[in-house]
């Protein structure tokens, strides 16, 4: 099995509109926050003020806990199951297996959102621009149009 770089799973906010994604959500994130990445699939994690480290889930919605600080989030990140829960390696993997890969400013999304079969087809996912495929899932968990 191929070793998964760090670029494979997360992106950088330096890489992303980070802004512009997170205006898509105003029923689910709202509040002072401070950008850290994102997922292949394009869950976008986020400081809060107090120091806790913040998910938005883009799969199955809502903004969850993900570490009580920046050093915990960063130490979790070097944990295999953190990782394989939290940032979806398998269907990485599986992706990559299909031959695709992905630009910084893409993530692996679906043609259409997961909650609309209620289950994930790995092996659909297929690299999007990282705007088009939150707007896919911003319309069906937020109820945001642009």
């Amino acid at each position: 099995m191929t070793q998964l770089s760090w670029d494979d799973l997360f992106t950088d906010a330096s890489h992303l509109e980070f802004q512009r994604l997170l205006d898509m959500w105003p029923k689910t994130v709202s509040g002072p926050l401070v950008p850290i990445g994102a997922s292949a699939f394009g869950d976008l994690f986020f400081l809060r003020p107090p120091g806790n480290v913040e998910k938005l889930d883009v799969l199955v919605g809502g903004v969850h806990y993900a570490a009580s600080s920046f050093d915990e989030f960063k130490s979790l990140m070097n944990s295999r199951y953190w990782r394989d829960m939290n940032l979806l390696t398998g269907g990485v993997r599986l992706a990559q297996s299909k031959g695709h890969s992905r630009k910084p400013t893409q993530f692996f999304g679906f043609s259409a959102h997961p909650s609309s079969s209620e289950r994930i087809d790995w092996s659909s996912a297929k690299p999007m621009d990282a705007v088009a495929w939150h707007a896919v899932c911003a319309k069906k968990l937020d109820g945001f149009s642009q």
